[in-house]
């Protein structure tokens, strides 16, 4: 870590930075079980999620830093629609954040920040689709615009980063059985430069995301699936210092999702990090509505 300060622990700033940078556009993008089964073309739907996240401390490189802490909350609106191009399934959609995130720090008064984050859009196809032996594989690129509110003083708790970035998706999903699919994603995200980090140009490489997802129907309309998450990559530099080094990060999730009818569905989804290299471990709630038509 590099041991400048910019009107705050630039320690506490830097964790933060790494880790919102990489983490805020993925909330309502990290995959959830059987979001990469294709609905049949002509089909439209909106999305709402709720999250509220709240960190069990911050780490640098493996080690916890005393007295800092971190709470995210989140209201995402995600819009798809599903068409035809020459004989490929494909997806449509765009996806727009609103965050409140406060920050604690050892020695400096609490901050926090409310606003629109920066917008996704994406484009999926499904490269292969086969309903009768419920196999599935699909890419996925992501663009990221910096249209968030961003403060240059404070990017630990800016909703935007102030930066382009492109995240690119592969997904392979199986069904096994009569209602049981496992499911494997790859991810990639390349980040252009922040030109106003603290005034200085912050640099980021790409960051790795692994997912391994498992699901099965309790009932004919609720099923229950597990979700784990690896991230490495992302180490960050500026002025030719090191501002926070690459990610080694685990994670689990579990969810509920119940189908109310053929138009409406809900999900209730509990993460927990287990194991942070840098940033602040967290653990929360997201909650899911979607409504197709």
């Amino acid at each position: 870590m590099a041991s400048k300060t910019h009107g705050r622990t630039r320690t506490g700033a830097a964790l933060v930075l790494a880790w919102l940078g990489a983490s805020q556009p993925a909330w309502a993008g990290d995959p959830s079980a059987r979001d990469w089964i294709p609905a049949p073309v002509g089909t439209n739907i909106v999305a709402g999620y709720l999250a509220g996240l709240r960190s069990s401390g911050l780490y640098s490189e493996g080690k916890r830093v005393d007295g800092a802490s971190l709470d995210v909350n989140a209201l995402i609106y995600r819009q798809m629609h599903y068409r035809d191009f020459y004989g490929k399934t494909v997806q449509l959609e765009f996806i727009v954040p609103m965050y409140r995130t406060s920050l604690d720090l050892p020695g400096a008064p609490g901050d926090h920040q409310t606003g629109i984050g920066d917008v996704t859009l994406g484009s999926a196809i499904w490269l292969y689709n086969n309903e009768q032996t419920k196999t599935w594989f699909a890419w996925e690129p992501f663009i990221v615009a910096p249209v968030g509110r961003y403060d240059r003083s404070r990017p630990d708790v800016s909703p935007g980063k102030n930066r382009w970035s492109t995240i690119q998706d592969f997904s392979f999903v199986k069904g096994v059985g009569e209602s049981t699919f496992l499911e494997a994603i790859a991810e990639v995200e390349i980040y252009g430069r922040n030109t106003d980090w603290y005034g200085q140009t912050l640099k980021k490489d790409p960051s790795f995301r692994f997912f391994a997802l498992a699901s099965t129907n309790l009932t004919p309309d609720t099923y229950t699936g597990i979700r784990y998450r690896y991230e490495t990559g992302g180490r960050e530099t500026s002025s030719g210092e090191t501002v926070a080094t690459r990610a080694r990060n685990h994670q689990l999730a579990v969810e509920l999702t119940h189908q109310i009818n053929d138009a409406n569905q809900i999900q209730m989804q509990y993460i927990h990090d287990l194991k942070v290299e840098n940033g602040p471990r967290m653990r929360g709630v997201q909650l899911r509505y979607v409504y197709a038509f």
